[in-house]
């Protein structure tokens, strides 16, 4: 039994877990109750082209995201009793997303001509874009630094019911794969319609014109962040849009119902490290370094036995996971999640060293630089290897970039050691 003292102590850390374990449940309960429906009716070729599509649609929502869910849940975090600074963070990430969401939208619709060549992919990625308009005011960072996480929940839950119920309503044959795009963007837009309301009738906040010291400031803070998930993005993001180039559409969407499986696998696991980012970003802020670096480690070990057990029990239960959600066309799909289980396991402590650890003990930079070096080796290797492995050289590419990434976290904080010369990590 919890201890009373321990309850009262860890109120908002208890809460945020619940929260996001509520939340990261009905984030897997969607895919499993709509994707063995989705890839029945439009099969694998035309889920192909939508993962691509969809994938420049995410190019997107990072641009948009920039580097907010750590950097400005960070300051909030440490800012939690000035109301005025608050709005003021508050307006300036909703002008800088705005800002940064017209321009990256303008700039892959003058790659268009290139990267969709039919009109009807045009239409589909205008549609996606309503996914980045609505993310664009969703305060995922303002939930996460005040550790009021059921508001998270709840802004998400809305956009996921949206999403679910369109899919049955509209997605009745093949053809209807170009719908897609913008159905998960019409959750996406509930979800910011939600947030904006939360915002201002749970924690006072006002739309307010940001001053541009205030916009420079926030772009400042996340650049290093931004660089770091721009970086991940070359290997959990990216291997869709090169394997474009080297396989057809079908192998595509055989790739894609694997990667969509084991990320949605993924965000079960990722309550716990999701709460503690904002929890020990203040609880940092107030501890020397030799403190802070001994309860990251103890974190670390726990995280390391739970993630193990994950990956075990993804790599033995593939094939009755792509029977179930995925159908008989599919089946190819189980050997693609056994190569990529160990992503369970190096993508769960990459979080936890990477964004837990280096990024609350202000180490951002070197994040990025390990980041990088991953993404560069996941470009390689599908360069290499693709025409003779075909979809599976992405799966392997997503496995090697997270070791890669969870090497260089390891070293970091290995180098990190000598300052704290007592604690041997």
């Amino acid at each position: 039994m919890l201890s009373k003292n321990f309850l009262r102590n860890h109120k908002s850390l208890i809460e945020s877990f619940l929260s996001l374990s509520l939340l990261n449940g009905v984030v897997f309960l969607i895919p499993i109750i709509a994707m063995p429906y989705i890839l029945r009716v439009v099969g694998p070729a035309n889920y192909g082209i939508y993962g691509f599509v969809y994938i420049l649609v995410q190019y997107v929502l990072i641009c948009n995201n920039y580097g907010f869910d750590y950097s400005a849940t960070k300051e909030i975090a440490r800012n939690r009793q000035d109301p005025a600074h608050l709005n003021r963070v508050y307006n300036a990430v909703l002008g800088c997303r705005l800002l940064l969401f017209l321009a990256a939208s303008a700039f892959f619709f003058a790659l268009s001509p290139w990267l969709l060549p039919s009109a009807t992919q045009k239409l589909m990625f205008l549609g996606g874009l309503t996914l980045v308009l609505g993310n664009t005011f969703t305060a995922v960072w303002l939930f996460q630094g005040m550790e009021k996480m059921r508001y998270l929940t709840i802004v998400n839950v809305a956009g996921k019911a949206v999403f679910l119920i369109l899919i049955f309503v509209v997605v009745k044959k093949p053809g209807h794969y170009v719908y897609l795009p913008l159905l998960d963007g019409s959750g996406y837009v509930a979800g910011g319609i939600a947030s904006l309301v939360i915002a201002r009738r749970q924690f006072g906040m006002r739309l307010r014109l940001p001053a541009f010291s205030d916009i420079k400031a926030q772009l400042s803070a996340g650049a290093a962040i931004f660089g770091s998930t721009l970086g991940m993005t070359l290997y959990r993001k990216s291997n869709i849009f090169l394997l474009r180039f080297f396989v057809g559409d079908a192998a595509l969407g055989l790739y894609t119902a694997a990667e969509r499986i084991v990320t949605g696998l993924q965000s079960v696991i990722s309550p716990v490290s999701q709460a503690l980012f904002p929890h020990l970003g203040h609880d940092f802020s107030r501890n020397p370094l030799a403190r802070n670096m001994k309860k990251l480690k103890k974190i670390s070990f726990v995280m390391a036995v739970l993630l193990f057990l994950a990956m075990t029990a993804v790599f033995f239960s593939s094939d009755f996971l792509v029977r179930v959600l995925c159908g008989s066309e599919f089946s190819q799909t189980a050997t693609l999640i056994r190569i990529m289980s160990p992503v369970m396991f190096f993508g769960g402590m990459n979080y936890v060293l990477g964004i837990v650890g280096l990024v609350n003990l202000d180490k951002s930079k070197q994040l990025l630089y390990c980041v990088l070096v991953a993404g560069l080796a996941s470009v390689a290797w599908v360069a290499a290897t693709a025409t003779s492995l075909g979809a599976e050289a992405g799966a392997w590419a997503m496995t090697i970039s997270e070791i890669t990434l969870f090497c260089g976290c390891l070293l970091t904080l290995w180098r990190m050691r000598s300052k704290v010369v007592s604690l041997k990590f």
